[in-house]
């Protein structure tokens, strides 16, 4: 009896709408995928394949591209992507803000291994490298249901360099230039820095400018969360730039925006724009990046000032008991989310908090008033319990108008991210995501900006969450639909989308995306996640 006959392809998604992510209007064409690439884009297709999904009334689109990412810190307890992937959400650009957990120095093991665990990791931190964290994410335990690109943390670079303060001298410098290299080698994409919190805020810019000339080595990208998003926005933009201009970099300014109500001058973030477009002009590769909601994440440190945690978070948290320490922090606190020096901590939720797990999803007004305090002290009083695990508390914030994140969602210069991480409807994961941006805040740029507030056009959307972000981070065959591409592809249902109220946090994973391609992989299929873990390791090529 004759083998049987191998079909033709893999798969074919016929009946659709394609919107490919060049921009070009929707046009109808069935997609045929082998070997996880695109091996044909056109209407009608008869190829025998070994499955064959019915697009009929849907759209299918490039598999979206996060930008700024930082499922990085939750990939270890959520290899499955769930929240992130039934969004359509094939790639993330992760290690952003400088915060990445790797490298590891030796006395920041514990450290690391708390703060994972509020992710959902309840493993060993046997890694120190960066290169050996990437083997256990990619290569030792299942791999992943996404593709990743990896930035290296500054901040990361640092502590495992033992660089602390601002004194950053030449054996500091020569130790994380080596943590850099070494991560480089592995293949990162580039170096982040977070500039506004942790061990980056002590950073100076002379530091800054000498580690990041390793990048030129390398073609990498310096991608940074800037130092100042309030009163001296345009002076941290100039830093930024300065840094990058010094050593001929390719420049990634993360989720370019201006806190409402933070003391910024009228029109910062129009000025900070322009001077970005006139570096382009003069020949520098840069861009910047939004998110989707007014609100975003942030970490509760960031609101400290650097003489209480100038000895660790061990030690501010015994400061934190002190009542004299906490007069004078209610003063000397007047930094970042500078809007609760105002009074308003309504704007403010605590969302993770290890120790004090209970007050999580909970507004600082409501913690205060269950506990008979006024908001600073419940909020000391969070991170006096945090103790060592200070750095892993993090808040949720109402921070931008509705109108500056519709401009800037609209601006050419920005592709479109979310700056969250992916999480789970269950477990320690789901206790620290409760908001939308978790779980809908990739198909909230469809369903709100586009077909409901009509910020952008179906086509320019697509394309500012696909190509563009594959062009911004040259990852190569990602981004569009088209023969020869990788076969990363969702499948969009508008109609659901346009009637879905994305603002709302429903404790559900995200509907309107039925099916998701990765590598000619199918992942979800009718909206269920089928465990597939075909993710890719994206090096810097």
């Amino acid at each position: 009896m004759p083998a049987a006959t191998a079909p033709a392809v893999d798969l074919v998604l016929h009946g659709g709408q394609l919107v490919d992510g060049t921009g070009a209007p929707a046009r109808n064409a069935d997609i045929a995928v082998k070997d996880g690439r695109v091996v044909a884009v056109e209407p009608g297709l008869r190829a025998e394949a070994g499955r064959r999904i019915d697009t009929t009334a849907m759209t299918v689109v490039p598999g979206f591209i996060d930008p700024h990412s930082h499922s990085d810190w939750s990939i270890l307890g959520n290899r499955d992507a769930e929240s992130t992937i039934r969004q359509g959400v094939t790639t993330e650009v992760v290690g952003n803000c400088g915060v990445t957990y790797g490298p590891v120095g030796t006395s920041d093991v514990d450290a690391t291994r708390n703060a994972l665990r509020a992710y959902g990791f309840l493993g060993e931190v046997t890694w120190r490298s960066f290169a050996e964290l990437l083997d256990v994410v990619h290569r030792d335990d299942g791999g992943t249901a996404q593709n990743l690109a990896w930035f290296v943390g500054h901040t990361a670079l640092r502590n495992a360099a033992e660089v602390r303060g601002t004194g950053a001298d030449a054996v500091g410098i020569t130790r994380m230039v080596r943590h850099l290299e070494e991560a480089m080698d592995a293949g990162a994409i580039g170096m982040s820095s977070g500039l506004e919190y942790g061990s980056g805020r002590d950073a100076t810019t002379e530091e800054l400018t000498s580690v990041a000339a390793v990048l030129a080595r390398y073609d990498g990208i310096y991608a940074s969360h800037i130092r100042n998003r309030d009163a001296h926005l345009l002076d941290a933009v100039d830093e930024f730039l300065t840094i990058a201009r010094h050593n001929g970099l390719r420049a990634q300014l993360s989720h370019l925006n201006v806190r409402h109500d933070t003391g910024a001058p009228p029109d910062a973030w129009h000025a900070a724009v322009g001077r970005l477009i006139a570096e382009r002009e003069a020949g520098m590769d840069v861009l910047a990046d939004m998110t989707p909601y007014p609100h975003g994440i942030g970490l509760a440190t960031g609101l400290l000032p650097g003489w209480l945690l100038a000895d660790g978070p061990a030690t501010a948290a015994q400061l934190l008991a002190d009542a004299e320490i906490r007069t004078q922090l209610r003063g000397d606190c007047d930094r970042y989310w500078r809007f609760v020096h105002k009074g308003q901590w309504d704007r403010v939720v605590l969302a993770t908090s290890p120790a004090t797990p209970e007050l999580e999803g909970l507004p600082f007004t409501r913690i205060a008033e269950l506990r008979g305090q006024d908001c600073w002290d419940a909020f000391f009083d969070v991170l006096h319990a945090a103790g060592t695990d200070m750095p892993a508390v993090q808040l949720m914030g109402r921070l931008f108008t509705a109108e500056h994140v519709a401009e800037a969602i609209a601006h050419p210069l920005f592709c479109l991210g979310v700056d969250g991480f992916t999480s789970r409807t269950d477990g320690p994961l789901a206790a620290r995501t409760r908001h939308p941006l978790f779980f809908t805040g990739h198909t909230h740029y469809i369903a709100h900006h586009v077909l409901q507030a009509r910020n952008l056009t179906l086509e320019e959307a697509v394309r500012k969450m696909t190509s563009k972000v594959a062009e911004r981070f040259a990852l190569r065959g990602r981004g569009r639909v088209e023969v020869g591409a990788c076969a990363d592809l969702a499948v969009l249902d508008l109609e659901t989308l346009a009637a879905q109220d994305t603002f709302a946090f429903t404790g559900s994973y995200a509907t309107g995306v039925p099916h998701v391609v990765v590598n000619g992989q199918l992942v979800v299929h009718n909206g269920q996640h089928l465990g597939t873990r075909a993710g890719q390791y994206l090096p810097r090529r």
